[in-house]
């Protein structure tokens, strides 16, 4: 029996099965955001057969424990914070498993401080807030965002009042999404805050988690005059991206920012000989080791370069789809996410898109896709219609 063979039970052989599979699926990978790029890992070869385990605080050495990489875990935080205008002398964070574990910590720290808040987010905003206000035990309020996924500001002030009224005293805790899951919109940080001005909210009695999963670090990386307010600088308490999509890490990992006068710890763990700050407590040493690597390799030029080349696919694909006769567009001019009709079904067996309860699907142009994806994506769309077309399946709007 050939190894890799249909039949073939070895261990090579299931791996070689499972290794062409997934590369046949990466050829229709349009739908979900995972930048693909990587440069040349091989100098961190040498630390796949090593146990790396960051437990405790970032920034506590770990007592006698030595196999860690808290030292270029500090420098990642160090990179984002910086990029995100973090206080030089205010800054704390992590490296987490991915942007659900970091929503999760600042909700959980915003609860320390303010035990009696409500969590405010927009329709828009990614599951995992509602998930980890429900674990917290947090009240939330859900906001109706507008038709191009944006939280609707007039609303959030509408029912901050009538909470204030309600639970004078208890605080607002309001996470931004910036890059919505279905359209990359962007809530802006410093509209929120002044919303929370005008309802009475003061400084003390707030705080805003800038949900960046995506677009974070490529926003962060444009000039400030003209970019969508959401750092430190315009309100942000704490700000939060993944690893795994712009930044290319090829598993999911994220980085949770925050203001250090508003961390609250648990004092120190004996077993550990450092403080327990973070939701999990071994944390993959691997992960900060890969962030810092790419960090390196790239820099804020080839981090810049990367997002303006992965713009430009965008565009051309929005421009694609508008040339066969497809509605197509974008949330915002920075956004990696074009925005179109749910294609005939056939289509989403081959390519499998993101799709919402509005009718739409998207296609996520994150950097490493191929210019040649795209094309071969909108040429099976405008044959998928014509046949759709010819038996009615495409509405004549829409068909013509």
């Amino acid at each position: 029996m050939t190894p890799g063979s249909p039949g073939d039970p070895t261990v090579a052989g299931r791996l070689d099965r499972l290794h062409a599979d997934l590369l046949r699926h990466r050829d229709y990978d349009l739908g979900f955001p995972g930048a693909t790029d990587l440069p040349d890992m091989s100098p961190l070869a040498p630390f796949e057969r090593l146990l790396l385990n960051n437990v405790g605080h970032p920034f506590a050495p770990g007592g006698a424990y030595r196999m860690h990489t808290k030292h270029l875990e500090h420098e990642v935080v160090g990179f984002l914070a910086d990029l995100f205008d973090a206080p030089l002398d205010n800054r704390h964070g992590y490296v987490t498993t991915g942007s659900t574990e970091s929503t999760h910590w600042a909700l959980w720290q915003a609860r320390l401080m303010l035990p009696g808040a409500t969590v405010y987010c927009s329709s828009a905003a990614h599951y995992s807030v509602a998930k980890a206000a429900e674990l917290l035990r947090l009240r939330l309020r859900v906001v109706p965002a507008d038709e191009r996924g944006e939280m609707r500001y007039d609303l959030l002030h509408a029912v901050v009042v009538r909470d204030g009224r309600r639970r004078r005293g208890t605080g607002a805790i309001v996470v931004a999404s910036i890059g919505t899951t279905m359209t990359e919109a962007v809530d802006d940080v410093a509209r929120i805050g002044a919303v929370l001005d005008a309802a009475g909210v003061a400084d003390a009695m707030r705080w805003i988690h800038a949900d960046a999963a995506l677009a974070g670090v490529p926003l962060a990386l444009d000039e400030p005059v003209g970019r969508p307010a959401f750092t430190f600088a315009d309100g942000a308490h704490s700000v939060a991206v993944s690893g795994h999509k712009f930044l290319a890490t090829p598993f999911p990992c994220g980085v949770v920012v925050a203001l250090a006068d508003r961390h609250t710890g648990r004092g120190d763990i004996t077993y550990t000989a450092a403080p327990d700050s973070t939701i999990t407590g071994s944390r993959s040493g691997h992960a900060p080791l890969w962030l810092w690597y790419l960090l390196r390799h790239w820099g804020p030029t080839g981090l810049r370069a990367r997002a303006d080349a992965a713009r430009a696919l965008a565009r051309h694909t929005e421009q694609q789809l508008r040339g066969i006769g497809w509605p197509a567009w974008r949330a915002q001019p920075r956004a990696f996410t074009v925005v179109f009709p749910r294609p005939p079904q056939p289509l989403l067996d081959r390519w499998p898109l993101a799709t919402d309860e509005r009718g739409n699907a998207h296609a996520v142009l994150m950097p490493g896709v191929p210019r040649e994806r795209v094309d071969r994506f909108v040429a099976d769309l405008h044959e998928a219609l014509a046949t759709a077309s010819g038996v009615g399946l495409v509405p004549d709007a829409l068909a013509s």
